[in-house]
């Protein structure tokens, strides 16, 4: 739904560009500026890491297996096994759509010319194009120097976050008893952090908002100097979360 979305928003827009040299990010999620698709994957890429990856623990507590595999191979090897490949499984799942999003780009525009990121329109309405990357943006530097190692970083990026979404949906999952309730866990913490900011003062709050997948994963915006560490934090925030809910979890053999 995403990829039609994007598709769709991107191809037959009524909200038309100014022409520039040709390039397939126009038409990719995160990078686009006229796709729809790629704010809604901002802020479901924690639902959709945790639906890929985060019931593991979760489909073996609610069948009659988890007895079982816990006599044989015990809690702590279980849980570890449920964490790594379902930090695996929500990486994978959290790229996908991006992945096909960025087939279906390259398909219909098979280019890749480097735009620099001055926003000329800003100064001159009958400039040429819109920015790709602003210039101001933790990105750019690698953009302006290698457009494939820029996509393999945004692609890793996403990937060690979605795999930390999914670690936090498994951690919460130990503790809720229905299923699939924990996939809405580290949906319900990113919002948390994206709400954040309003309650902050003034000065602190620009810098807060970098914090929050929703604005640094904005890879075609302004994201400013703060991305790279907004990504850090979150992913160190979701694994200490998530190494929390697994070492109570792990206790619960020695109670």
């Amino acid at each position: 739904m995403l990829i039609v979305l994007n598709y769709w928003t991107a191809f037959h827009s009524t909200f038309v560009l100014p022409k520039s040299k040709p390039t397939f990010f126009r038409y990719m999620m995160l990078f686009s500026d006229m796709g729809a698709g790629g704010a809604m994957y901002c802020m479901l890429l924690p639902c959709i890491a945790a639906l890929a990856g985060g019931g593991l623990y979760s489909d073996e507590k609610n069948s009659t297996r988890l007895r079982m595999v816990l006599a044989r191979a015990g809690r702590r090897d279980v849980l570890r096994s449920s964490f790594c490949a379902g930090f695996v499984l929500g990486g994978m799942g959290g790229v996908l759509p991006l992945l096909l999003n960025l087939v279906i780009a390259v398909i219909r525009q098979p280019h890749m010319s480097f735009i620099d990121g001055v926003d000329h329109i800003a100064s001159n309405p009958y400039f040429s194009y819109y920015p790709v990357i602003q210039a101001n943006s933790w990105l750019y530097p690698l953009y302006k120097t290698n457009q494939l190692l820029m996509l393999l970083v945004a692609f890793l990026m996403i990937f060690v976050l979605s795999g930390a979404y999914a670690c936090l949906a498994i951690g919460a999952s130990a503790f809720i008893r229905k299923r699939y309730v924990e996939i809405l866990v580290p949906f319900a913490v990113s919002l948390l952090i994206w709400l954040l900011p309003a309650v902050l003062p003034i000065h602190v709050q620009l810098v807060a908002n970098e914090f929050s997948q929703v604005i640094f994963l904005n890879f075609s915006a302004d994201s400013g100097p703060y991305g790279i560490w907004g990504a850090l934090a979150n992913v160190a925030l979701f694994l200490v979360l998530s190494g929390a809910l697994y070492e109570i979890e792990l206790r619960r053999d020695a109670l």
